[in-house]
């Protein structure tokens, strides 16, 4: 993996720009440490940091066609370059290096901005053609690998991390108010938005084409139109046939000239591909793991037994409060932009640490959003049934329930997961949806924002985002509509996010073989039936795994990396918090209550309500403030 940033001119002729490169280069050096390369002419300047995985000893990107008119800059990994570069050698394409990527300048030179429909991989890549004097960047269909971008007066920047467009000179800084209030939503920005008002981020399966001064943004892949598409098939042969492929993403993902291992959770995704990995390449695999101190949080044990199962060389890195307290500095002082998932702070540690003995890992991202994993999916349909219910009966299991079940500050606990849907049953289906897997609904968010900012987004619907990403899409069934939503919302924005900066941080590399794009539109096309059976999540990809896995991961209920920051408010955070966010501080920045942050956090600590989602989401969007701002007014932009 690698980082990338150009500057091309919309007129030409500009003055020397190589230092000013050089210092956006720079900023991505943590995403290539091995090498850095640079291309420049009178109206495109190309840099790259390298982080090197196949042909080690081979120079550094930029590269370029046979005849240099043609010069790409690429964070990739393009899986099926072997059989794109034999063919492209037999059209009489010569080229210099093993790197996957050196197919691109090639495959351009034949195909136009088609060649990425013939790339198998996750990219984020640029193509500068000088004699039409046109830029094409292009983003993976799932969103891997990230891309952002601002347009200036005379030119276009773009690059793999905000830091590197901030660098260029005359690019403001100012806090986009509409994207502002989607993070505290959603606990990430919805593409396109960043929190940059101006800067852009180039959604999954998109292509930019800029070409004569003008910018285009348009979709080459979307995975809607495969759902339901599929051919009929039972359960059996629709899970022999996922077995198969999954199989070959696989394969196609564990080449490299590097050593290899996998993140291993305990549960049932990492655990599939850790089985096929070991038929693959024989017994001995590097996993990685988190155990916890807190048993709530604990799945190392599981982990355990399964690397086991498997002959697998097992590495467990045990996390105390200290530990994460240090995560946490580690990943406010190293990302661009805020992100309220808190398993950002556990993954990065782990991709440390998994960085010690491999420089690639395997990753399970995309499974549940393909499978109908999360506890969501069901219950939409348990919501269905309790909204006919009558409003007193309601009331009256709510108040039975909360008597049994106090708060108890838990992952994912029984009390944690009803009062989360006691929260949102009742609402509209999109707005449901998105409050049980975001922070601060709307109610919340009345009560956190300042007047100012309030007033700015009156003609702002905070769930506009979700409501656009279903808008013209025709999709057979509701599991297909919240499956996609989640595909080209959570995953993109989120879980992509997360991996893609705690790695690169870390300097590893991730590889997610569930979103091979033939496996998702497979499965996308399956019935949704064969996803969500009743109750029952990942059914096909159970049936599919369960001659290989030990019964205990396939009966596991779904937990993920976390951390148990509910209790690390109650053991001396909240007080920092109450200081972090004091009055004068939010009132000096302008954009919250202080009053209302504190009911927050007076709630938490008394044991009223576990509002461990919206005060994690605040906390890292006041570090980032931090960062990027003095401790003065935050200037605002963006607001309708």
């Amino acid at each position: 993996m690698c980082g990338i940033v150009g500057i091309v001119s919309h007129r030409g002729g500009q003055p020397d720009r190589s230092e000013t490169l050089r210092r956006m280069t720079a900023c991505l050096e943590h995403r290539g440490p091995d090498d850095a390369g640079y291309y420049a002419d009178g109206y495109c300047a190309l840099g790259f940091r390298r982080l090197a995985i196949r042909d080690l000893a081979a120079p550094s990107p930029p590269f370029s066609n046979e005849t240099d008119d043609i010069w790409t800059v690429a964070n990739a990994e393009i899986y099926n370059s072997d059989p794109l570069r034999r063919a492209l050698e037999k059209g009489g394409h010569a080229f210099r290096t093993g790197v996957d990527t050196e197919t691109i300048p090639h495959l351009y030179e034949e195909r136009g901005s088609a060649f990425v429909e013939d790339l198998d991989g996750m990219f984020a890549l640029a193509v500068w053609d000088s004699r039409e004097r046109t830029l094409l960047l292009a983003r993976d269909p799932a969103g891997e690998k990230p891309l952002f971008y601002w347009e200036g007066p005379e030119d276009l920047v773009f690059a793999s991390e905000l830091s590197a467009i901030l660098a260029y000179p005359g690019v403001p800084r100012e806090l986009d108010a509409v994207a502002l209030r989607r993070y505290l939503l959603h606990d990430f920005f919805p593409a396109p938005l960043t929190p940059f008002h101006g800067i852009r981020k180039l959604p999954a399966g998109h292509l930019l084409v800029l070409k004569d001064g003008r910018a285009e943004v348009r979709c080459y892949w979307d995975l809607a139109p495969y759902f339901g598409a599929g051919r009929p098939l039972s359960m059996r042969a629709a899970a022999g046939e996922l077995d198969r492929r999954i199989a070959i993403a696989v394969e196609g993902r564990s080449r490299s000239d590097v050593p290899l291992g996998v993140f291993l959770s305990g549960g049932l995704d990492s655990a599939t591909l850790l089985a096929h990995l070991t038929e693959q390449q024989g017994r001995g695999v590097p996993v990685f793991s988190l155990g916890h101190a807190d048993a709530s949080f604990d799945e190392a044990h599981l982990a355990r037994e399964t690397a086991r199962h498997f002959g697998a060389d097992f590495h467990e890195l045990k996390l105390t409060e200290a530990d994460l307290a240090e995560g946490l500095e580690r990943v406010t002082a190293g990302f661009d932009e805020p992100l309220g998932d808190a398993s950002i702070i556990p993954t990065h540690l782990l991709a440390l640490f998994a960085r010690q003995r491999v420089k690639v890992v395997l990753s399970g991202e995309g499974a549940d959003e393909l499978f109908a994993g999360y506890p969501t999916y069901p219950g939409h349909r348990v919501a269905d049934c309790y909204q006919r219910l009558p409003g007193w009966a309601r009331s009256g299991l709510v108040r039975g329930a909360s008597r049994l079940l106090p708060v108890s500050m838990g992952n994912v606990s029984p009390d944690y997961l009803l009062r989360r849907f006691t929260s949102a049953a009742t609402r509209d289906p999109v707005e449901r949806h998105h409050i049980w897997f975001g922070s601060l609904e709307p109610r919340l968010l009345r009560q956190v924002l300042s007047e100012r900012l309030g007033q700015m987004l009156n003609d702002d619907g905070p769930f506009a985002s979700a409501r656009s990403r279903l808008e013209g899409r025709h999709l057979p069934d509701d599991l297909s509509r919240w499956l996609y939503t989640d595909f080209t919302m959570y995953l993109q924005d989120d879980l992509l996010t997360k991996v893609d900066r705690a790695t690169m941080l870390a300097s590893l590399e991730a590889r997610a073989p569930f979103l091979d794009r033939q496996l998702a539109q497979f499965v996308a096309g399956l019935p949704s039936r064969l996803k969500l059976s009743g109750l029952r999540t990942k059914a096909v990809l159970r049936r599919a795994a369960r001659d290989r896995l030990p019964r205990a991961v396939l009966q596991r209920r779904k937990r993920g990396f976390n951390i148990p920051f509910s209790r690390w408010l109650m053991h001396g955070l909240g007080e920092q918090l109450r200081e972090r966010f004091s009055h004068e501080r939010v009132s000096a920045r302008g954009l919250f209550r202080a009053a209302g942050i504190h009911g927050l956090i007076d709630e938490h600590l008394s044991r009223r309500a576990d509002h461990r989602k919206p005060l994690f989401t605040l906390l890292m969007l006041d570090h980032w403030c931090d960062r990027f701002f003095s401790d003065g007014p935050v200037p605002i932009g963006g607001a309708k």
